[in-house]
């Protein structure tokens, strides 16, 4: 027969043991959600570190590529290059040798100052075996491929059928092991073929070689610890790699901006990251081993899992013990009924036990993540003033073709220039008899730099520097003065007081020339000329004089006319782009400079009128077969009806082809739309269509994509999507066939909850009450 005292024994003693088991097991289940987060946190922290990078090395290296797109198209412009290219091999003694000798000289002087011929950078021109490069000029290509540029297992009449075989346009080829200069070196090679885009046979090719080694210091890749970096161009082909661990193929195909995924390579976990850029739609791709990565944290795993097993044994031990102790008044109580009925039993006295804690590897994860964040923070503040550094160099020098443009722009790179007028002054400083060498420059660019501080405490707000040369700076300053005479005030007692400072402080002369003031900030970059003329007029002002002056204050009698390189470009840019206000408001900006604020002579008028005509010749031959036959006569009407007759035909020639274009280009454009309608139409029941899909088929990018179709349809591209979808919707609904699931389905739609919240945003019900009505 059982006790009671046995009965309740039992029942205490398991009591207390269960009580102390569970004090044990939820502090280990908290250090195993510790560790898990952790180990997220680590993970989390290296791909976002190594996407940073990625990024970071994306937009440089496009920047690269933008910049040797821009070199190509200023050399296919180039009229004395041009003309070499029906010079026939050999030259020997042929008069053209002085020709080529004069533009060589030019050329090397671009090849020194133009960002993209930083790479090794060479043009060559077919019938006349010429060779332009940074070092030299030869009129033997097989020389030049034998002796500087030299592809490793590529003979020349190889290499010479890759440049003239077929025309390239911004083409790209892997990268290649070469001899370049005499260095073995790993290139990617960029190829455009001269005339540009022209469809006719190819005069010239301007090459481009970027050496591998600096795209994965970019990148941050020193070719150790296995890590791997790759781009790979538009089609998913690798144009160059830093490692042999291959790639997966769903990076290849992914349709996202940028992301990360998992794989197992040869056995090893590895950390994918990647991004694609707006520029090209490459890819770019780094890896990393995750036992690497994770090493130390797989450190911390394994004592962790040590101390859990110890601590696991020694608490059961401990908690029996304890449970035992708690019912030591029972079984005492057992005892003397044991000792009535025959029975003794006798227990122990425990020890104390007290269990350890030991995490601190969340607090340093944290430490990382912020300085992480912080260094970015500086990344982004220093692209900031770059691109309001680019921005500023490209207003002055009239790059932005449209008002719209320019003012989009301004809004991205957060620059405050509102005012109701605006001059710009370019200040230098002029020492007669320097010879240029490295010392005098060192020198000038202290000088300027000393200019340059003076400037900023005399403008603050008022105005934004620029920095020119090393030893010129160009000074944009806006005003809301109620009067133009008052602004002019304002301009003369900045700039002498500038002028006086700068000479109190350093002993320094500067040389100020001031453009004419306007209205519009579009219109500065006729204030930045001017202002160019007028800082060179100043050289005539004494030594002890406060040389400031004014360009609508200069003596025009004897300049000749004025059409500027800046100003004919320009012309040309808002011609080709169809902006016929912007070219009328150039065109009489030109009759005001030539014919109202000076007096040509009828040679020097002649001459204007030639080279008129000849950016019209230029005009005609790039966009002139695009055009329909009927763009021949220009316009008739009151257009320029207050111009002499001479040159009032030619402007009304190149209105009538600036309006010519813009009616092709709206042609086109609505062509283009019905083309974009129609691809809609036809796939809007598929989940996977989106812009960047709608984009990449068209070869668009996304953000010209979604202002194209909002300027063409006057709504978004995501509204006229979700209005397709919804009334597919609706029509599915009321045939009553399909169940809610089905119909989101069909409608493309990827899940439920989303497809019910559209539906109820465009109908206001959701799809159930429709049915029911």
């Amino acid at each position: 027969m059982r006790l009671p005292g046995e009965r309740n024994d039992s029942y205490v003693f398991k009591r207390f043991l269960v009580s102390f088991l569970l004090m044990l097991i939820i502090p280990l289940a908290l250090s195993s959600f510790t560790y898990y987060e952790a180990v997220h946190i680590v993970e989390t922290q290296s791909r976002d570190a190594k996407l940073s990078v990625l990024e970071q090395a994306r937009d440089m290296i496009d920047k690269q590529w933008a910049d040797m797109d821009e070199a190509s198209i200023q050399l296919s412009f180039d009229s004395r290059l041009i003309g070499l290219f029906n010079v026939q091999a050999p030259l020997d003694n042929s008069p053209v040798l002085f020709d080529v000798w004069n533009y060589y000289k030019d050329f090397r002087s671009l090849a020194v100052t133009g960002s993209a011929f930083t790479n090794t950078f060479f043009v060559v021109l077919k019938n006349s075996d010429l060779v332009f490069s940074q070092i030299q000029t030869t009129d033997s290509t097989r020389e030049f491929y034998d002796d500087v540029f030299h592809y490793d297992g590529m003979t020349y009449e190889e290499w010479h059928s890759v440049l003239f075989g077929k025309p390239h346009f911004r083409e790209v080829l892997p990268s290649r092991k070469a001899r370049v200069n005499g260095t073995d070196v790993s290139v990617i090679t960029y190829m455009t073929s001269l005339p540009l885009g022209s469809e006719q046979e190819s005069q010239g090719v301007v090459v481009f070689a970027i050496e591998e080694e600096d795209i994965m210091k970019l990148a941050g890749i020193d070719g150790a610890n296995n890590h791997t970096f790759a781009i790979l161009d538009d089609k998913g082909a690798l144009l160059t790699g830093g490692s042999d661990v291959p790639i997966p193929p769903e990076i290849r195909q992914a349709a996202d901006r940028h992301g990360y995924m998992h794989a197992n390579i040869a056995g090893e976990d590895h950390l994918f990251v990647y991004t694609r850029s707006g520029y090209n739609n490459w890819t770019y791709v780094a890896s990393l081993p995750i036992g690497q990565v994770m090493g130390n944290v797989y450190y911390i795993r394994t004592i962790a899992l040590l101390v859990a097993a110890v601590t696991l044994v020694v608490g059961t031990v401990v908690s029996l013990w304890m449970a035992y102790r708690h019912s030591k008044p029972w079984k005492e109580v057992v005892a003397v009924l044991r000792a009535f009925w025959g029975n003794d039993h006798a227990g122990g006295k425990p020890e104390p036990h007290e269990k350890p804690n030991e995490v601190d590897y969340l607090q340093k994860s944290i430490t990382r993540l912020i300085d992480n964040n912080r260094s970015m923070k500086q990344v982004m503040q220093r692209q900031a003033d770059t691109l309001k550094t680019v921005f500023i160099e490209r207003l002055f020098k009239g790059e932005f073709d449209d008002r719209a443009h320019m003012h989009a722009m301004l809004a991205h790179v957060g620059l405050d220039m509102r005012g109701s007028r605006f001059a710009i002054a370019v200040l230098r400083i002029y020492k007669q008899n320097d010879s240029l060498n490295a010392e005098s420059l060192k020198e000038l660019s202290i000088l300027r730099a000393l200019m340059e501080e003076v400037v900023r405490e005399h403008i603050r707000d008022g105005g934004y520097l620029h920095t020119m040369h090393e030893n010129e700076l160009a000074v944009l300053i806006r005003s809301d003065a109620g009067s133009r005479k008052a602004f002019v005030a304002d301009l003369d007692a900045l700039f002498r007081a500038i002028s006086r400072d700068i000479q109190e402080r350093y002993v320094i002369a500067p040389m100020i020339g001031v453009g004419d003031i306007y209205e519009e900030l579009l219109d500065v970059h006729y204030s930045f000329q001017e202002a160019r003329l007028a800082v060179a007029d100043s050289r005539s002002a004494g030594d002890g004089e406060l040389a400031v002056v004014w360009y609508d204050r200069m003596d025009k009698k004897h300049t000749g006319y004025y059409y500027p390189t800046e100003i004919e470009i320009r012309l040309m840019n808002v011609v080709k782009a169809g902006n016929a206000p912007e070219l009328e408001h150039m065109l009489r900006h030109l009759h005001h400079e030539n014919f109202v604020a000076k007096t040509l002579s009828a040679v020097t008028k002649q001459h204007l009128l030639s080279d008129l005509e000849s950016t019209e010749r230029k005009l005609k031959d790039e966009v002139g077969r695009h055009l329909p036959s009927e763009a021949a006569a220009p316009d008739s009407g009151e257009t320029f009806a207050d111009i002499d007759n001479e040159l009032r035909d030619v402007f009304l020639r190149l209105h009538h082809l600036c309006r010519s274009i813009e009616k092709n280009k709206k042609s086109r454009n609505t062509r283009l739309m019905d083309r974009i309608v129609a691809h809609i139409d036809e796939h809007y029941r598929d989940a996977n269509l989106s812009l960047y899909a709608i984009a990449s088929h068209f070869n668009l990018s996304e953000s010209y994509l979604s202002q194209f179709f909002k300027e063409q349809s006057g709504e978004t591209f995501s509204s006229y999507l979700e209005k397709l979808r919804i009334n597919l919707a609706c029509r599915l609904i009321e045939e009553d066939a399909m169940s809610i699931e089905s119909i989101a389905a069909q409608a493309g739609y990827n899940s439920t909850h989303s497809f019910r919240r559209a539906f109820k945003r465009a109908t206001g019900v959701s799809p159930s009450s429709y049915k029911r009505l």
